[in-house]
């Protein structure tokens, strides 16, 4: 459960010690991220991780506010119009690095895989969006494969790619449903939007360390006969949520031609609690749901022309976990999952451990929430997508850094601060929140984070529980700065070293 991780010791949670260890000196952790950076000339190297420090250090500004300086902003805008600084060559560091704590990982690893849409509607003069909306909305997409913990710690991206959707050949209202379906069965899946699913899972198991274990999360979206089929191929595991109810082969299910009556005819094993964050048209809540479980093999769906090599395809047997809400909140619509795996299943247990997997897709969307509420990265006015693009992976990439540093303080509350914040921001953080500076006993992991929270607005009261991410995203920009008033005042007094 996303929000319901237990707050033990190393030894119940015994990746975390590695991932502390990953993430110490967090001044520096962009030197650290970016060390293998190669983008064909030293100088622009250094200007990008010089860039990335800067954003990062006051996430919520435009970039002439975090440059501070014209020569900076200069730079930052040269960096981001330059081909050398591809998108692909910014992320290969990271990628370089989530490995490495991937390969830290003794248990299986969720690979969580989603799409975002950006929208830049409002930037008349930004040039080379394409549709992302019903209504005319223009921006860019963006699909990616995180590597997350089984108790919902992001480990860094593995996949990531960002494009403009081509202009229709036609008006969408000239295109029937019935029209649509048959244009769809006769595309090759790589000639469609949905290769995104294949493409990801392949790059992900490129990537995977050795000896690790992966396990695709995705949502309805990715209900598409060729990504169990890619699965298989690929020899990776998937847990994906059923779009459809899909059609079964009879003589292979007792008789049953659909998953929902196959799930129907199968007894109750038991329930689980499961903590469903908000999300802006839902209220956080903990929802109780009763979990079935049974073996099904699924039909090819039918293809036409180009498609057709598909309808070859043998049927694919997978396992299949209904999990319903009961007694939903008045007004709410009840949760109710169907998941499709090729893990076993063979009880109650096993059944709620998969369940819980899944929960922790939320975790990617409140990364998309501290991309767009927290660092505000669609008001960004870059004048081009190829621009953006670049902006879009280097923000990518401090985001998951904000949200390791947030589920550490919940898996390991009592961690000493100085495992993962500097000694000048802890400093700093004690001068801005007690007007003192910090005792000699360093403060834990959850006192930092709570007072970084308190500088973004968290009220700390009983009933508001820990502080959330966009707040944090406030509260760690004031105390950047912060940082920054408290080292320019040390330098005044000849307290520090000026060079």
């Amino acid at each position: 459960m996303l929000d319901g991780v237990a707050t033990g010791s190393k030894a119940e949670h015994p990746d975390v010690e590695a991932m502390i260890d990953a993430a110490r000196q967090s001044v520096d952790w962009v030197r650290h991220e970016f060390a293998g950076i190669e983008l064909g000339d030293k100088r622009l190297d250094r200007r990008l991780i010089k860039t990335v420090e800067l954003l990062a250090k006051s996430p919520l500004s435009p970039i002439n506010e975090a440059c501070r300086c014209w020569a900076d902003t200069q730079a930052a805008y040269r960096l981001f119009d330059n081909v050398k600084a591809a998108p692909a060559e910014i992320l290969e560091p990271h990628i370089t690095a989530t490995r490495k704590r991937v390969a830290e990982v003794s248990g299986p690893v969720l690979v969580i895989q989603d799409t975002v849409f950006f929208d830049y509607t409002k930037h008349l003069k930004t040039r080379g969006l394409g549709l992302i909306g019903e209504r005319g909305e223009r921006g860019l997409v963006t699909h990616h494969a995180v590597a997350f913990t089984t108790s919902g710690l992001p480990l860094g991206l593995l996949s990531q790619n960002t494009w403009a959707r081509p202009e229709p050949e036609w008006p969408k209202r000239e295109e029937t449903a019935t029209r649509r379906v048959k244009r769809l069965a006769r595309t090759p899946i790589e000639e469609k939007e949905s290769f995104k699913w294949l493409r990801a899972m392949r790059e992900t198991v490129e990537r995977m360390p050795p000896r690790s274990k992966l396990i695709m999360v995705a949502d309805r979206e990715s209900d598409i006969f060729e990504v169990l089929t890619e699965a298989k191929k690929q020899r990776t595991h998937f847990l994906i949520r059923a779009r459809c109810d899909r059609k079964l082969t009879p003589e292979e299910n007792e008789g049953y031609e659909s998953i929902v009556e196959t799930l129907n005819s199968v007894e109750v094993l038991g329930t689980m609690a499961v903590d469903i964050p908000s999300n802006g048209k839902r209220k956080a809540r903990r929802a109780e749901l009763e979990v079935r479980a049974t073996q099904v093999t699924i039909k090819p769906p039918k293809r036409r022309r180009a498609g057709k090599e598909w309808a070859l395809v043998d049927p694919v047997g997978v396992k299949v976990i209904g999990a319903t809400e009961r007694n939903a909140p008045t007004g709410e619509e009840a949760l109710s999952w169907v998941l499709l795996t090729d893990l076993p299943v063979p009880d109650l247990d096993s059944a709620i451990e998969k369940v819980n997997w899944y929960s922790k897709r939320f975790g990617i969307e409140i990364w998309h929430k501290v991309l767009k509420s927290g660092c505000k990265v669609e008001n960004c006015l870059l004048e081009t997508a190829e621009r953006l693009t670049r902006y879009l992976t280097v923000f990518s990439i401090i985001g998951i850094r904000l949200m390791h540093v947030c589920h550490l303080a919940r898996l390991q509350p009592d961690t000493p601060g100085t495992e993962v914040f500097s000694k000048e921001e802890i400093e700093a953080l004690h001068v801005r929140v007690n007007n003192a500076l910090p005792p000699l006993e360093p403060p834990s992991l959850r006192e930092i984070i709570r007072m970084i929270g308190s500088l973004g607005g968290h009220l700390g009261r009983k009933c508001d529980g820990e502080p959330g991410v966009t707040v944090l995203w406030r509260g760690w920009m004031r105390l950047y700065e912060d940082v920054i008033v408290l080292g320019a005042h040390k330098k005044a007094l000849g307290l520090i070293n000026s060079s």
